[in-house]
C-alpha cells in the first residue's frame, strides 16, 4: 500500500502531515509506563503483604497475577501501535498492514479475560474476608458468573470478526469489516460501568456494621473506595465505544488511539484498585511496625513525655526508650463478621 496516501483526504483541503502531525503517542507513552510502573509496584505489594501475613497466596492474588500480565501485554501492544494514533488524513495507507492488524485481533481477543481477572480478583477477595456472610458470599458467586459470561463471551467474538476466515487476508478489508462486532464491545463496555458500580456498593453494609471504631470503617472506606478510579475510566471507554460504534465521525484512527489509551487506564487501574487493601496491609505491616518506625516513635514519645514532665533526661530504666518489638498485624480478616 502507498506510503504516501493518506487513509481519507484532510477535511480542510489541507495536505496530509506525515511528518510531525498532531499524535497520542506521547500521552499514550506517558500514561501507559506510568500506569504499568504503578501496577507492577501494586501487584509485588500485594504478593508480599499476602505471603507476610497468611503465608501463602489465595485464589484473588492468582486471579490478580494473571489480570496484571494480561493487562501489560495489552499495554505494552498498544505502545507499539501509535504509528497510527493521529488524525486520519494524517496516517498513511501503508501504516494499516497485516502487523498493525494483527495486534488490533490480540487486544480485541485478550481485553476481556484480562477485565474478568481484574474484577474476579476483587470479588474473590471480598469471599475471603467477608464470605461468613451468606448474601455477601451469593452476591460475590453471582457477580464472577455474570462478569465470567460477560466478559469471556468477547473472546469468540473477537475470534469471528477480528481474524481471517477463508479466503480472508490481514488487510484493510478485513479491518473494515470487523467494525460490525463493535457493538458487543459497546454492551460490554456499559457492563464494565455498571459492574464497577456494584463492585463498589457491595462491601459497605458490612463495612458500615464490622465491630470497629468509626475512624477504622472509615479508613476501610476509604480503601474501598479506590474503585471510583475503575468506574471513571470505565465511563471514558464507554464513552468512546459509542462515538466509534456510531460512525458520526471519520477520524477513527484518532478515536481508535484514544479508546485503547482509556483501555489500558482501565485495566490497569482494576489491577490497582484490586491491590488497594493489600496495600493498606502492606503498610501497617512494613512501615508502621517496622523496627526504624517503631524506635523513632519512641524516641519521640520519650522526648514528648519529658518536655511536659519539665525534667531533664534520666538514666533511670524506665526512661529508656523501649525496644522495638515485632507486632502481629491483624489483617482485614479479623474484621469479619461473625454470626
Amino acid at each position: 500500500m502507498s506510503s504516501t496516501v493518506p487513509l481519507l483526504p484532510n477535511p480542510d483541503g489541507s495536505p496530509a502531515n506525515f511528518v510531525n502531525p498532531p499524535s497520542l503517542k506521547a500521552a499514550t507513552y506517558s500514561v501507559t509506563i506510568t500506569l504499568m510502573a504503578i501496577s507492577v509496584i501494586m501487584v509485588s505489594w500485594r504478593l508480599h503483604a499476602n505471603l507476610k501475613i497468611t503465608k501463602k497466596l489465595q485464589l484473588d492474588d492468582y486471579f490478580c497475577v494473571l489480570a496484571w500480565v494480561l493487562a501489560t501485554v495489552y499495554s505494552v501492544i498498544v505502545m507499539t501501535a501509535t504509528n497510527t494514533a493521529r488524525h486520519i488524513w494524517d496516517v498513511p495507507l501503508s501504516a494499516i498492514d497485516a502487523s498493525w492488524i494483527k495486534r488490533s485481533a490480540v487486544l480485541g481477543t485478550i481485553y476481556g479475560p484480562a477485565m474478568w481477572f481484574a474484577k474476579a480478583a476483587i470479588l474473590t477477595m471480598y469471599l475471603r474476608l467477608f464470605g461468613v456472610k451468606v448474601w455477601m458470599r451469593w452476591c460475590c458467586y453471582f457477580g464472577i458468573g455474570f462478569l465470567f459470561c460477560a466478559y469471556w463471551s468477547l473472546v469468540p467474538v473477537s475470534v469471528i470478526y477480528n481474524f481471517p476466515h477463508g479466503n480472508e487476508k490481514w488487510d484493510l478489508a478485513m479491518e473494515i469489516t470487523s467494525a460490525t462486532a463493535q457493538l458487543a464491545y459497546v454492551i460490554i463496555g456499559l457492563v464494565s460501568v455498571v459492574g464497577d458500580l456494584y463492585i463498589l456498593v457491595l462491601p459497605f453494609p458490612i463495612l458500615l456494621t464490622l465491630r470497629a471504631s468509626w475512624k477504622r470503617r472509615i479508613g476501610l472506606g476509604v480503601v474501598f473506595l479506590t474503585a471510583i478510579i475503575g468506574i471513571v475510566s470505565s465511563c471514558f471507554v464507554f464513552a468512546l465505544r459509542v462515538v466509534l460504534w456510531q460512525n458520526k465521525t471519520q477520524d477513527s484512527t484518532w478515536n481508535v488511539a484514544a479508546s485503547y489509551l482509556t483501555v489500558v487506564v482501565e485495566m490497569n487501574a482494576a489491577v490497582i484498585v484490586s491491590c488497594a487493601p493489600a496495600f493498606a496491609a502492606w503498610w501497617k505491616l512494613i512501615l508502621k511496625d517496622s523496627n526504624i518506625v517503631a524506635s523513632l516513635r519512641s524516641v519521640l514519645n520519650s522526648s514528648k513525655r519529658r518536655l511536659l514532665l519539665g525534667s531533664s533526661p534520666k538514666t533511670d530504666k524506665s526512661e529508656e526508650p523501649a525496644p522495638a518489638t515485632s507486632t502481629a498485624y491483624i489483617s482485614l480478616d479479623s474484621l469479619q463478621m461473625r454470626t
